[in-house]
């Protein structure tokens, strides 16, 4: 179903008949669409939506119950517009203000995408004047106010993530069923929910490499032939999987040879949850794991973003500081002892980054969901389920906790517990970039709708370039990092895919 709409650039309240929604976009002249709830495959190719949305919003548990189609130039602001009517208050010209009917037990997020292909999302505000609405009997009216973007294209304009060749604005409301549990609550329960379903295979994986980067991770037939024996353990970042984020090894097939002959096919991976699940849990599970066999295992690490955290926790964290940071007693299994090697730090905050601070899990959401969509290669990285999961879960509760993301920010109680390391930082090496945006991510960056969260600290749109080798307790020495220069054009997910990347085979085969 549908509804053609004409937007005539005054203070008008547009009401559309079939779907409840109401809009007043004094500066907005053109035509609009409403399209209505959409069937998960369906595809509209005028909204140059792709697959991976479809399967991001299924994932999400959301209902993609509204889209609007709006074909029409943003105007420059000027000043913050009149009052133009109930409910309406202070619209600017490049302002949307946008009020949707929901059920009692729902909540809302709203997707915004210009023509540019940059998206943000939009919360409910407080609903200070109802407009006018044909919405009758609805639980509740929610307002979202949208500030819109001119849309310039910075590239070809193609987008080979979530969506394609934006010719118009797209908005779509996402509409999710409130967890019964959420009332009142801040835990993450519509994350914690897509992990168990998505992230399901969970816990030491090996076989050879073709088994290691497969989508289904072949379980460890036994630990037996690693106890006393030196491994390689291979340890995935936020919303990722080992295959997810090491897949770029796969392009340097001499390297894998290398590593396999190294540790004589003793490489194994380590699935597990990165949101709703803090890294001290992690230990504990990893410990867990080992456990079956009784033994002594000798890891060195090969470890991206958040993972880096994992490896430095079961390096130099104490059985109390675990237990503190899980509020719980635990002592590590008597009949397994554990101890990490070398550690090759990939795009690791290890002093924290920013983007990870609870109040800022806004600002996580949109900028890595522009990230996924702008860059072919971070979509098997950072999962974009698990994304909209999160607008979802901030629509239901604000901000809510999650264990696994705030123990990378700044002086998180994880972070104050590994500095200074414990055993020194003679095994640690590290590779970071500075990565340079180009194209439509430079609309990203800049725009103050989406975030500036780094302003001009050298990052790698995740991680801060500098934090990953220097952090306030230590700094590594040169010979043992390696940092991609902007001009290489390296971010976040790509690490693994470059030549360079063969230097941690020499840093892990010196150790030995």
């Amino acid at each position: 179903m549908q509804e053609d709409f004409r937007l005539i650039g005054d203070f008008t309240p547009t009401e559309l008949n079939d779907s409840g929604i109401t809009l007043v976009a004094p500066g907005l002249q053109g035509r609009g669409t409403w399209l209505s709830r959409r069937e998960t495959g369906e595809t509209r190719a005028f909204t140059g939506e792709q697959g991976t949305l479809d399967q991001a919003i299924a994932e999400s548990g959301a209902e993609d119950r509204h889209t609007l189609v709006l074909e029409a130039p943003t105007p420059a602001a000027v000043g913050g517009g009149v009052r133009g009517g109930p409910g309406t208050g202070n619209v600017a010209d490049d302002e949307l203000l946008l009020q949707v009917p929901l059920a009692p037990g729902e909540a809302a997020v709203v997707m915004y995408t210009d023509e540019a292909g940059v998206i943000s999302f939009h919360y409910g505000q407080p609903l200070a004047a109802a407009l006018p609405s044909r919405a009758f009997g609805a639980g509740q009216q929610v307002q979202f106010r949208l500030r819109l973007r001119t849309g310039e294209s910075h590239g070809t304009g193609e987008s080979r993530g979530l969506v394609g060749r934006m010719v118009a604005k797209v908005i779509k409301v996402l509409v999710v069923k409130v967890f019964p549990d959420q009332v009142g609550s801040f835990a993450a329960r519509r994350v914690q929910a897509w992990e168990q379903q998505y992230r399901a295979q969970q816990g030491l994986h090996g076989g050879g490499w073709a088994q290691l980067l497969d989508a289904r991770p072949t379980p460890l037939p036994g630990l037996t032939p690693l106890v006393g024996r030196r491994s390689l353990l291979l340890i995935h970042g936020t919303t990722s999987t080992t295959a997810g984020a090491f897949a770029g090894m796969a392009r340097s097939p001499a390297l894998l040879d290398r590593l396999a002959t190294l540790y004589q096919g003793r490489v194994l991976g380590f699935n597990h949850h990165t949101m709703s699940v803090s890294v001290a849990e992690n230990v504990r599970e990893l410990y867990a794991a080992l456990s079956a066999v009784s033994g002594e295992y000798h890891f060195d690490v090969i470890c991206h973003s958040r993972g880096g955290l994992l490896a430095r926790a079961l390096a130099h964290l104490a059985d109390e500081d675990v237990a503190a940071l899980t509020g719980s007693a635990w002592r590590r299994p008597a009949h397994v002892k554990l101890r990490i090697g070398r550690i090759v730090f990939v795009a690791t905050p290890n002093a924290g980054t920013a983007l990870a601070d609870p109040p800022r899990i806004p600002s996580f959401v949109e900028r890595l969901t522009n990230y996924v969509n702008l860059l072919p290669d971070a979509a098997l990285t950072i999962g974009a389920g698990a994304l909209l999961s999160l607008a979802g879960a901030v629509a239901e509760v604000g901000l809510p906790r999650l264990p696994g993301l705030a123990d990378q920010a700044p002086g998180s109680p994880l972070q104050r517990k590994l500095a200074p390391p414990q055993g020194g930082t003679e095994g640690f090496h590290a590779f970071c970039a500075n990565y340079q945006p180009e194209g439509n991510l430079v609309s990203v960056i800049k725009n103050a709708a989406v975030d500036r969260i780094f302003a001009t600290e050298p990052n790698d749109l995740v991680v801060p370039t500098g934090g990953v080798a220097c952090t306030p307790h230590y700094e590594l020495p040169a010979d043992r990092v390696f940092s991609f220069e902007p001009g290489r054009h390296v971010h976040h997910s790509a690490f693994f895919a470059q030549p360079e990347f063969a230097k941690a085979g020499d840093w892990l085969a010196a150790g030995r």
